[in-house]
């Protein structure tokens, strides 16, 4: 997919790593919303802290700027998990795939995105989500 073609919004299943092992592996769905580089959404993800829910949910903003993508996950002011953690990865050639390092602190690690679904803008309605594969989409 050509740089300036480009568009994130859709549905996405991650994951993130810490470094040396030293904490789960864990799985996120984000849904995001791409306006001409601009990122805005959501993610939920389960609660491995294991304090007062079994999901965290956070706000996703950032950019992108070609291929490059820069965001910050907001954990729920609500939880007791509240903080802020930076993405930055890069998207492939396909649009349906991003990779890179997540940092919190003097903490970062590795993360990979898939895209699951994308949105279909339809004539004066909204948009539509639709898997990529149908039989593949996770639920967290």
């Amino acid at each position: 997919m050509p740089e300036g073609r480009i568009n994130l919004s859709g549905l996405w299943m991650g994951s993130y790593s810490y470094p040396g092992g030293q904490g789960p592996t864990t799985p996120f769905l984000a849904r995001i919303e791409d306006h001409d580089g601009s990122l805005a959404g959501t993610i939920i993800e389960p609660n491995t802290i294991g304090r007062s829910s079994d999901e965290l949910e956070a706000v996703l903003s950032g950019s992108r700027q070609g291929s490059a993508v820069d965001f910050t996950k907001l954990y729920d002011g609500e939880s007791d998990a509240a903080h802020a953690v930076d993405y930055v990865g890069q998207v492939s050639g396909d649009g349906n795939r991003i990779s890179g390092v997540w940092s919190l602190a003097e903490t970062d690690g590795a993360f990979e995105m898939r895209r699951e679904a994308v949105w279909e803008e339809q004539a004066g309605e909204e948009a539509e989500v639709v898997p990529l594969d149908t039989a593949s989409v996770p639920r967290v």
